[in-house]
């Protein structure tokens, strides 16, 4: 009798026995899968991290071993970089410097009344609110007389003449009853500082004295300066202005006197055209001349740091054969050499900022005795054009050398 077996058949047909060592299966296979993947993954760090260092080892070895051409490209990028942040930083603030400087030759735009003689005090407030406008001052003229003889008065704020550059002799007036008196009435009236005048005027008289005489070079030369509230009293037109002078920002004269004749539709508005002419074309020589300069020095700086490039690839030609022998890739060598070349730019233009900003406030200083506002875009700007310019200078010869066969580099051919 033949007794037949068979242990593992009986196990095959049951359902829940073939489903659990399903999982178990599929467990271990998942186990050894995820373990596959860990592995590669530190592999690929572990080599990524040995390139880093190998790529770091080099680079500072080729930096340490050509320190004199690095310094020389950085030098060439820091002048570039310090010439063009220097003209920016005097073009942006020679605007408003010059415009302080310029207002010592007054208003460039004239404000005066279409009809009747004067214009009313609020119409002064008003185009001192508009944009663009940086001085508007009131004055009131009249007529007085001093024993028979008739003389003009102006009548302003004294304490706005202190900038304009006239010359004086005496004092400025500092108190109620003192007046300025033009050069021209020195000998008609025997006028002389600390002399009491009488003034006449509406059938009144009132006493004065000349604190001081005055010389501008126009038509002023031969009238008395008076404070605003003693013209009014003298003229009898209390809260009124003969006329409104406004110094408008150069540039912009067309759009603010367009301005005023909105705001003031009653008023006759009259620019001044040679003064602003004259400013305009001054701004303008003097932008083009800057811009002249930069685009000058910024052209012979990236030939010169292009030509410490090449000169630097050209001496490297067997270690770049070298490299594409040994299996480099040309992203990786032309990823060398852009590393020198940022290098070579950040420190260019770090330090062409610096110099460039203390040379432009030197240059403002001397030229009007203060100090100008760089744009806070200046030191990113600075940088970016560093970069901008070694990484383009260098681009050329890096591209050149790329398309040598490592064979002929090594040959020496």
């Amino acid at each position: 009798m033949f007794k037949l077996s068979f242990p593992q058949a009986a196990r095959v047909g049951n359902p829940s026995e073939n489903k659990e060592r399903f999982r178990t299966d599929s467990r271990q296979s998942g186990d050894k899968s995820r373990n596959d993947k860990g592995v590669i993954l530190i592999a690929n760090r572990n080599k990524s991290r040995t390139a880093t260092k190998w790529f770091l080892f080099f680079f500072m070895r080729s930096i340490s071993q050509r320190k004199g051409r690095v310094v020389i490209a950085s030098l060439s990028v820091m002048l570039a970089v310090a010439v063009v942040t220097a003209m920016l930083g005097i073009t942006f603030g020679i605007r408003e410097k010059l415009g302080a400087e310029l207002k010592a030759y007054g208003a460039n735009i004239i404000v005066a009344p279409q009809k009747g003689h004067y214009l009313d005090y609020e119409t002064l407030e008003s185009i001192s609110r508009l944009n663009h406008v940086e001085e508007a001052a009131g004055q009131v003229f009249g007529r007085v007389f001093i024993n028979k003889q008739g003389v003009e008065i102006i009548g302003l704020e004294v304490s706005r003449l202190k900038d304009r550059g006239w010359r004086l002799f005496g004092n400025w007036p500092d108190k109620k009853g003192e007046i300025l008196a033009g050069v021209n009435l020195k000998d008609a009236l025997r006028l002389e500082p600390g002399r009491t005048l009488a003034l006449e005027s509406e059938g009144k008289k009132t006493d004065f004295t000349v604190s001081g005489l005055f010389e501008k070079g126009g038509p002023e030369d031969s009238a008395l300066i008076v404070s605003l509230p003693e013209a009014w009293e003298l003229t009898g037109a209390a809260g009124r202005l003969s006329a409104v002078l406004v110094r408008g920002k150069s540039g912009e004269l067309e759009s603010v006197a367009k301005s005023i004749r909105a705001a003031a539709p009653a008023a006759s508005v009259k620019t001044l055209r040679q003064v602003a002419f004259a400013e305009e074309s001054l701004l303008v020589k003097i932008q083009l001349l800057m811009a002249l300069v930069t685009v000058v020095v910024l052209s012979a700086t990236v030939i010169s740091v292009a030509s410490t490039m090449g000169a630097n690839v050209l001496e490297r030609r067997e270690e770049i054969g070298l490299m594409k022998a040994l299996g480099a890739t040309r992203k990786g060598i032309s990823s060398f050499y852009s590393a020198e070349a940022i290098l070579i730019g950040l420190a260019g233009g770090l330090s062409g900022f610096l110099f460039g900003y203390f040379s432009a406030q030197a240059v403002s200083k001397g030229a009007f005795n203060s100090f100008i506002a760089a744009p806070s875009y200046l030191p990113l700007f600075s940088l970016a054009m560093g970069l901008a310019v070694s990484v383009t200078a260098a681009y050329f010869p890096v591209r050149g050398a790329m398309k040598y066969e490592p064979a002929v580099i090594l040959r020496g051919e």
